[in-house]
């Protein structure tokens, strides 16, 4: 009996949160071996042998954890489960409602892309379905909506979002939608009209990216589980974890840390674990399989390359480049594409939270690119093939203001210039990094955020077939006080001075410097292990 003034408990939510492996599995009445027979049928790719373990884990157990290190196939594994629930839904002629959340709606969109895929491909390869499904994304009004149309929009005030509440609940068909755990309890909040959001909404609740997912805003999501409703958390500890208002030290088995390492840590529940990497090459790969992931994670296309055929260096800029952007022909040699990962350090200078030659060096690459891309279109080239990743949002305006203003890129779409917390989940042909930061007292007052290894882990596998980094010697050369940050640095640090090892050189690179042609003396190191 709870104590006067307790909350009273709420299941199976609270079950999920403190006894995750006293939950009872309901009988099943399909093999899961042919529900996964029936998903191969469109999956793009067959799962290979732990995708498959995944898979089947979503209905052997209450609380399943898949551990998917950077491009080995987390998001379309999660997709395939979805699918493997809405087929047993239709064979039963029971449907179905499932919960898709993450931190943050990039990921949840994901997601959301991968089901719309699977669901347009079995029409295409089987017909028809026996039944209809319904994708939707609540969200705020102030957020955007998704960038797919296929997705069905739902802003929460809307009187949509109720009628959705109410298909959720009862049934009809089945049901995919997504939402951060704040507007899905709003929405349970305005259906129910109490303040306790408790929705007897969801038979499977999908947690993508759960590395940086709260414990407690995973709780607000478990109060919209159904009695018998399953859960699977999906993320990599090695990535990004959740952001706190203040700095954790030591998170371990608390319910501090993210919901991931909660119930790995706390309860023992052990992860399914991906170890096959779908995304990037060997050089790519290489850094974090010796640094982060001591299991497999093996490049399943060892030789990727950018697919793009560099011109001949004749020391004369492209036709048409623009005159306020400074040109040598070494961009030619950064772009190469047998040269997948790329280093660009320099001198200690005073820049602090905004970089104008490393903005200029990032403008003027990205626009080379996109000329030598030729026919692609601008979504298409900064949903597919391009990405910026900077830490500062200074910095990130000064790179889309030359992107548009001295490059003449267009700014509709906006170019995806943005941190690195908001790429977790994406990926491109290429990536490059701006560091920014080349004041040494500066960085010495950022080194546990700039030189966290998890960050550089994120930014650097982003990449499919090529990373260029600047970076200045300001940080690869600090040496932090506290020996937690040292180790920490050291993934960076040793990256640039240890790994890109193929080539080391001095070159000098020409930029404008508040509007007088100057330069700027650099090294440039490299990785390619291909003879």
């Amino acid at each position: 009996m709870a104590s006067r003034g307790a909350s009273p408990r709420v299941e199976p939510a609270h079950g999920f949160l403190y006894d995750p492996n006293g939950l009872q599995v309901a009988q099943a009445t399909d093999r899961v071996e042919d529900l996964l027979a029936q998903v191969s049928n469109y999956l793009k790719d067959p799962f290979n042998a732990r995708q498959q373990d995944a898979f089947v884990a979503s209905f052997a157990e209450r609380v399943s954890l898949l551990w998917g290190p950077p491009g080995t196939g987390k998001t379309t594994v999660l997709a395939g489960v979805i699918l493997g629930w809405i087929e047993r839904a239709w064979r039963s002629g029971h449907p179905v409602s499932v919960g898709v959340g993450a931190s943050n709606y990039n990921a949840i969109d994901n997601v959301l892309r991968e089901v719309v895929d699977l669901l347009q491909r079995r029409r295409e390869r089987l017909g028809n379905p026996p039944g209809d499904v319904r994708v939707a994304r609540v969200r705020s009004e102030s957020a955007k909506p998704p960038l797919d149309g296929r997705i069905e929009d739902v802003s929460r005030k809307a009187p949509a979002a109720r009628t959705l509440a109410a298909a959720v609940h009862e049934q009809p068909t089945c049901t995919v939608v997504g939402g951060t755990w704040q507007q899905l309890g709003h929405l349970a909040e305005d259906v129910s009209g109490i303040q306790t959001p408790v929705a007897r909404w969801f038979d499977l609740l999908v947690l993508d990216e759960a590395s940086q997912v709260p414990v407690a805003p995973a709780a607000a999501y478990f109060l919209l589980l159904r009695e018998a409703g399953h859960l699977v958390l999906a993320g990599d500890h090695k990535q990004l974890g959740p952001i706190y208002g203040f700095e954790m030290r030591d998170s371990a088995q608390g319910l501090f840390d993210c919901i991931f390492s909660y119930m790995q840590e706390t309860h023992g529940i052990e992860p399914v674990a991906l170890d096959r990497n779908y995304r990037t090459n060997t050089e790519i790969s290489g850094w974090p399989r010796e640094r982060f992931y001591s299991e497999g994670y093996e490049a399943f296309y060892p030789q990727r390359r950018l697919a793009i055929t560099v011109p001949a260096a004749t020391g004369q800029p492209p036709t048409g480049w623009p005159p306020n952007l400074a040109w040598t022909d070494y961009f030619l040699r950064l772009l190469d594409p047998e040269l997948p990962v790329v280093v660009v350090s320099y001198g200690a200078q005073t820049s602090t939270l905004s970089n104008p030659f490393e903005a200029e060096m990032v403008a003027s690459l990205a626009l080379l690119y996109r000329g030598i891309l030729g026919p692609a279109g601008d979504l298409e080239f900064w949903s597919e093939h391009l990405g910026i990743v900077t830490p500062h949002r200074a910095q990130m305006s000064t790179i889309r203001n030359l992107l548009v203003d001295a490059a003449g890129m267009p700014m509709d779409p906006p170019p995806f210039v943005d941190t690195v917390d908001r790429f977790q989940g994406q990926e491109r042909d290429l990536m490059i990094a701006s560091y920014v930061v080349a004041d040494r007292d500066f960085a010495a007052a950022e080194e546990a955020f700039i030189l966290n290894p998890r960050r550089f882990n994120v930014t650097l596998t982003r990449a499919r077939s090529k990373f260029i980094m600047f970076v200045s010697d300001a940080v690869l050369e600090h040496l932090p006080g506290d020996a937690d940050v040292a180790r920490d640095a050291a993934h960076l640090q040793l990256f640039a001075e240890n790994y890109c090892t193929t080539i080391d050189e001095e070159i000098t690179l020409p930029f404008f410097d508040r509007g007088i042609l100057t330069s700027m003396r650099c090294r440039l190191r490299g990785r390619s292990d291909v003879p």
